[in-house]
């Protein structure tokens, strides 16, 4: 077995049985795309500017530490219910279709970020415990929920490095083309850059 394929699942016969799994499902001429939430889709930039503890508390200390000074409800309406989110990847995505796939923190944390979005509201959120989760994550997704093989995906994130290590391993499983996007966000004014890689 590839050493790349035994650190992502350990047991062989899984990721086979993904394989036989993907040749039964229709293949369709179509693009599914996935968005990373934070600093793809939202800048956290500002937040960082206003709050700088918010620096010493990230990760799973970050939900404790807003808890406790704004209550979790103020600070969700405070920072991201009014925030006007950059178009460039929004007008892409398909919400029928298309997923956004934040990672790490509290679960329900990264979940009600997004659901604070109200641009995000039609859109369905994946939250993984970390990036490299997301790899099968997005197998098991396009397995499991989307049904079919599209003709390719496109995944646009700030910290694509697992897509980038992994993209032989997506594609063999899935028999489909993988395009990925890094991204460079401008505050929530926009983006520096949007680039395949």
């Amino acid at each position: 077995m590839n050493p790349l394929y035994k650190k992502i699942l350990w047991w062989e016969q899984v990721w086979e049985f993904w394989i036989e799994l993907a040749q039964t499902l229709e293949k369709k001429d179509t693009i599914f795309q996935l968005a990373d939430f934070d600093y793809t889709l939202f800048s956290r930039d500002e937040q960082l500017e206003w709050v700088p503890d918010l620096q010493k508390n990230r990760g799973d200390l970050g939900p404790l530490y807003l808890f406790q000074r704004y209550g979790m409800t103020q600070f969700l309406k405070d920072y991201y219910s009014d925030i006007s989110l950059p178009t460039e990847i929004l007008s892409r995505l398909d919400s029928s279709r298309d997923i956004i796939m934040t990672a790490g923190g509290s679960k329900d944390f990264q979940l009600a970020k997004v659901r604070s979005c109200s641009e995000l509201d039609k859109f369905r959120v994946v939250v993984t415990k970390d990036g490299f989760e997301k790899v099968p994550e997005l197998i098991r997704h396009v397995l499991f929920e989307l049904r079919y093989i599209p003709s390719e995906i496109i995944v646009y994130e700030d910290r694509p490095q697992y897509f980038i290590e992994y993209r032989e391993f997506i594609e063999k499983i899935l028999w489909t083309k993988l395009t990925i996007m890094s991204v460079e966000m401008d505050g929530n004014d926009g983006y520096k850059k949007i680039e395949e890689v």
